[in-house]
């Protein structure tokens, strides 16, 4: 991050949902990623659904407590192509997905990540595939349990490092730039718009 959006972002609110949009899910919001991990209070769950309820990206409430809720932000059809991928299909196979109906894909996936969060169990790893990473990092960063990577950013890289490399370039200047438009009063819709 550069040093004048770090100087931006000292100034903004943190609690406030669009700040929360623009440092967690800037490249979703652009159009640059198909999905996003949104971290916000349950009191603000609603607001983040209406946000985005006439537009192409559709919210699905991951895990929730008392207090926080972890909403998985996707673009489908973008996501399914993904999910038909060949390597990505055989990953979520390996993972005990028989298919790619996101309605199946959500039922065990909120199931196993509630496991991990409240019973301690394995991290669903499948997660990574849904959030666009590669198949072959998801797997890699399994088979090395976390170690051993080639490069770190947005995920642990095990694969092609120069396109991992591109990507998180490419994230990066997506959130400064929302940062940017969202300190100058920018609204999301318009700034997805744009």
């Amino acid at each position: 991050m550069s040093r004048e959006v770090f100087e931006i972002v000292e100034k903004m609110n943190k609690k406030d949902l669009k700040t929360q949009l623009a440092l967690q899910c800037a490249p979703l919001l652009t159009g640059i990623k198909l999905s996003n991990l949104l971290t916000v209070k349950c009191s603000s769950v609603e607001d983040v659904e209406n946000l985005f309820q006439d537009t192409e990206i559709t919210v699905h409430t991951l895990y929730r407590t008392e207090y926080r809720a972890t909403l998985f932000l996707f673009r489908e059809a973008e996501l399914i192509d993904y999910l038909e991928r060949k390597e990505v299909r055989e990953a979520l196979a390996m993972f005990g997905y028989q298919t790619i109906s996101l309605i199946d894909i959500f039922e065990k996936l909120c199931a196993r990540y509630q496991k991990y969060m409240t019973d301690h169990q394995s991290f669903p790893h499948e997660l990574g595939l849904l959030l666009g990473y590669p198949a072959c990092d998801v797997l890699g960063f399994i088979e090395n349990q976390g170690q051993n990577y080639l490069y770190s950013g947005y995920w642990k890289v095990y694969g092609n490092v120069q396109e991992a490399m591109t990507t998180f370039n490419r994230y990066n200047e997506a959130r400064e730039k929302v940062i940017r438009m969202v300190f100058r009063g920018m609204e999301i819709p318009t700034i997805m718009a744009v």
